[in-house]
């Protein structure tokens, strides 16, 4: 062998044993490279055991006012919120590192949808309900005495009815109801929905793991959970330490690798629990009803037996001895509803944000 070749091959020899040593001794560079690559070191040992080093993925640690470590967060509604040891799809066995809960942070509520507006019927006056029919004078219903019912239909405009036919022996008085004067009433509407997060709000879960203490190759990065060992609808994430608008994601031009660039906004405290407050109706002005009640003996109105005015009060009659009684009409002699002024249907106020927060994390899929 010539003597070149021979200075070649223990040229060769020195190289990989210098690189075994460097693997064996931890990452790094290689003494006597003049380039910057790094070898990455397995993490587990040829026996099946971790050397200490970080098992999932290494991002850059340039926080900046962040909390100084990567945090693994769940996102959505509160009722199905899972604990943090669903974080992983595999349960780590015990003594390894585990997830405890570092925050429970609020989405802002929903806009209130707002409240119906309140409305009111208007009053009316409404004629009397009909007749009560004694055979007793003054209306006397007493032991003895027959009462026979002489009504009016329901909604009765005082066009002329026969309720049916009273002979003379059942006719010794009746009595008429009064008008009445219908107040108004609230109108009733759909209630709407609370602001409260319908019993749902939507939170964000934060949970730290221990494994962030792990060490990696470079020393500005921190260890965070491969995604492929997340469980659906986990993110690894960063926090932000101080309350303000003008939080953003680290954007630092030398960071490497991934970026902890997808924004969202929390609060330590949110929640709306307005309701909407009851419609009431309040008179402003009085109604003002009187008819004038005709009673008749035969059944088409033709026969007068007595016409009387009636109000608020109603009224006692004793017909001439010897009447029947077969029909009645009635009209208006004062018909005046009077008015009045709906209210309620706004908004209490118990509605609390504070403390925001944002979140910066991994994008999906790295």
């Amino acid at each position: 062998m010539r003597r070149w070749e021979a200075g070649r091959v223990l040229a060769a020899l020195a190289s990989a044993i210098g690189a075994a040593v460097a693997v064996a001794s931890g990452c790094g560079a290689i003494d006597g490279y003049d380039c910057d690559e790094y070898l990455e070191c397995d993490v587990i040992n040829e026996d099946g055991t971790s050397n200490g080093g970080c098992e999932g993925t290494c991002v850059d640690a340039t926080f900046g006012s962040f909390v100084q470590k990567p945090l693994l967060v769940w996102m959505g509604p509160k009722s199905i919120s899972p604990p943090c040891d669903a974080a992983l799809r595999k349960a780590r066995p015990d003594g390894a590192a585990q997830l405890v809960t570092f925050d429970l942070l609020y989405a802002e509520p929903e806009p209130h949808p707002g409240c119906d507006p309140c409305a009111c019927t208007p009053p009316a006056c409404a004629l009397p309900a009909g007749l009560a029919v004694t055979s007793g004078f003054m209306c006397d219903e007493g032991p003895g005495e027959t009462v026979t019912p002489f009504e009016a239909p329901a909604g009765w405009d005082g066009s002329c009815v026969a309720p049916g036919a009273v002979p003379p022996a059942a006719l010794g008085s009746f009595a008429l109801a009064p008008v009445t004067e219908r107040p108004c009433e609230v109108v009733a509407a759909p209630v709407p929905r609370d602001g409260e997060l319908p019993g749902d709000a939507k939170v964000a879960l934060v949970c730290e793991d221990a494994l962030g203490t792990t060490p990696c190759p470079n020393g500005n990065e921190q260890c965070v959970v491969a995604e492929a060992e997340l469980a659906a609808g986990w993110r690894r994430c960063i926090l932000s330490e101080v309350d303000g608008d003008y939080i953003e994601c680290p954007a630092f031009e030398d960071i490497t690798g991934p970026r902890f660039s997808e924004k969202f906004i929390f609060w330590k405290v949110a929640y709306d629990r307005r309701e909407c407050t009851p419609c009431a109706c309040t008179e402003t002005a009085p109604s003002q009803c009187e008819a004038i009640v005709s009673t008749f003996e035969d059944a088409a109105c033709g026969v007068l037996v007595a016409s009387v005015a009636v109000s608020e009060n109603g009224s006692c009659i004793n017909p001439e001895p010897g009447s029947t009684l077969g029909s009645m009409s009635a009209a208006w002699r004062v018909n005046a509803p009077g008015s009045c002024a709906p209210s309620g249907g706004e908004l209490d106020d118990d509605r609390r944000v504070e403390g925001r927060r944002t979140l910066c994390c991994l994008p999906e899929g790295i």
